[in-house]
């Protein structure tokens, strides 16, 4: 789409009154197939009737009495002829809201493709490979700074990030108890990161970094429950972050949503995103360039299964919570990534020879699951995975066995195509640590840098990295980023400004855990 196009139809919509930002109108979601034919206080129980007047009505899904039951007649349908908008029934009137199914929401001119279509496909309705950063666009000139500057698939081409030697600095507040890292993105202003800290309970916070890792934004609740709460992912959409986390205020733990703007503040209320009567964990979050979507496990079933959820950009469920996963796989720990035009989904699930990582994917709109594909042999666990290039990789480290279970002494790794075909069976990546566990992975494209903590003959970790090729091949040997007596682990990655590599990490230095902040710089030497 030209850029003049582009900006006419936003000039479009700032007339009609909707929010640059989202083209629906408030509450738009807010009855997006939620209700259906059910009952006002949310459940599924038959409603009796004589005739139609006795049954809800709502001009968006018309009811009907049959054989004395109030059932669903054929919904609104709401179309324009503009494959690159988005109709929604607003109920109960029966009007239709038209919002746009592509955004730029980085503001450079170039909108990103809408879910499921590849930048610049036909019906795509845009061409930015990467919406979140107004330095990415087609045409753009490659610079090192961590962004697909020209949209050719690669970033920083022929970089390598290397340690920049600086003294990690504390991010974490010590006064808040001990801290485990949640989340971790830059803006293209700060760094934001969200973390949990408590002692007798853990609250969720959001703080700020510069690019050399100070305080821009001090800590900001994002959670007050008067209960335990966790922190959770952290994304950016190139005009607002969003974070899910787990929390027990309703008891039970839930997983729950919220949208922050870029300075960490709320944008409206806490939104409630499982409902199970078991715990909902491990939230895993994605946005679309449309959507949001955030996939868990609870145990609701008995067993552990992975479930997911449809959000708008305004923070309305669009669906009821769907299973991902098969009742019998037991899956937990989901990983979701955006490839192309579809998901992967990998997953910890009880395989045929004990914890295995599992994977599938699906479309954006979380349906059309292919079929199941075990990534690793026995012993599997801590999963991560990303998008690079074409395919998606996913690393996880093992579980020895016996009583107790050491990790093992490497990271593994798998690289599976946007249609579900193993492209590199399970392959170690890393060598020369006595242990190995927890790991990050930051997608180039062509290539892909590892950072995980390794552990030497003193049992101590300390953080490593080096550059795989595609194929998951050694690209640079492994280089040291911290050095010391305390355990060290839980790297976390991003991309900073000048070709920076943020780089969040835990750490016992002071015999407690806390969250700390040091970066990698960019090396444009061809290699």
């Amino acid at each position: 789409m030209a850029r003049a196009r582009w900006i006419r139809r936003r000039a479009a919509w700032a007339v009609l009154g909707l929010p640059l930002g989202w083209g629906a109108l408030n509450g738009c979601g807010a009855r997006s197939g939620l209700l259906d034919w059910t009952r006002g206080d949310g459940s599924e129980a038959p409603i009796p009737c004589v005739a139609d007047p006795d049954c809800p009505q709502d001009l968006c899904l018309p009811m009907h009495c049959i054989d004395g039951i109030c059932q669903p007649g054929d919904p609104v349908v709401c179309e324009d002829g503009d494959p690159c908008t988005i109709g929604v029934c607003i109920s109960p009137t029966g009007e239709c809201a038209f919002y746009p199914a592509a955004f730029d929401q980085d503001e450079d001119g170039f909108p990103g493709p809408r879910p499921g279509f590849a930048p610049g496909a036909p019906g795509s309705c845009g061409d930015d490979c990467d919406d979140t950063s107004p330095d990415a666009y087609p045409g753009g000139i490659e610079t090192c700074d961590g962004v697909d500057n020209d949209c050719n698939g690669i970033i920083d081409d022929g970089a390598r990030y290397v340690p920049s030697n600086m003294d990690p600095i504390l991010v974490s507040n010590p006064d808040l108890g001990e801290a485990t890292p949640g989340g971790f993105v830059y803006n293209r202003t700060l760094y934001g990161v969200s973390y949990a800290a408590g002692e007798l309970s853990s609250r969720n916070y959001f703080k700020g970094l510069t690019p050399l890792g100070e305080t821009a934004v001090g800590e900001n609740p994002i959670t007050n429950v008067g209960n335990d709460a966790f922190s959770g992912p952290l994304v950016w959409t190139g005009a607002i972050f969003a974070t899910a986390w787990e929390d027990r205020r309703s008891s039970d733990y839930e997983i729950w949503f919220n949208r922050l703007d870029a300075q960490g503040n709320k944008l409206g209320p806490d939104v409630r995103v499982s409902f199970a009567d078991d715990f909902s964990l491990h939230p895993s979050l994605v946005w679309t360039g449309g959507e949001f979507l955030v996939v868990w496990d609870d145990r609701r079933d008995e067993n552990f299964r992975v479930y997911g959820q449809r959000l708008s950009y305004d923070a309305n469920l669009m669906n009821r919570e769907v299973a991902l996963t098969e009742l019998d796989w037991n899956a937990e720990a989901p990983q979701l990534a955006r490839g192309e035009t579809r998901l992967g989904l990998s997953f910890k699930m009880d395989g045929a020879s004990g914890m295995q990582v599992g994977f599938r994917t699906l479309s954006p709109d979380l349906t059309e699951p292919s079929p199941l594909l075990v990534l690793s042999s026995s012993g599997a666990v801590g999963a991560t995975m990303v998008w690079s290039g074409d395919r998606y990789i996913v690393a996880w480290h093992r579980r020895e066995a016996g009583t107790p279970r050491p990790p093992g002494d490497a990271i593994w790794g798998a690289a599976v195509s946007e249609s579900g075909e193993i492209l590199v069976p399970e392959r170690r990546l890393t060598f020369g640590d006595s242990f190995a566990r927890s790991k990050s992975l930051l997608p180039l494209g062509d290539r892909l840098l590892l950072v995980w903590a390794g552990a030497g003959p003193d049992g101590a970790y300390s953080l490593y990295s080096k550059l795989l090729t595609a194929d998951l091949e050694e690209l640079t040997p492994r280089e040291r980023i911290t050095d010391d007596p305390g355990e060290t682990t839980g790297p976390m990655t991003a991309f900073g400004p000048e070709g920076d590599v943020g780089l969040l990490f835990m750490d016992r230095r002071t015999l407690r855990w806390h969250v700390y902040f040091t970066r990698l710089v960019c090396e444009t030497t061809q290699m």
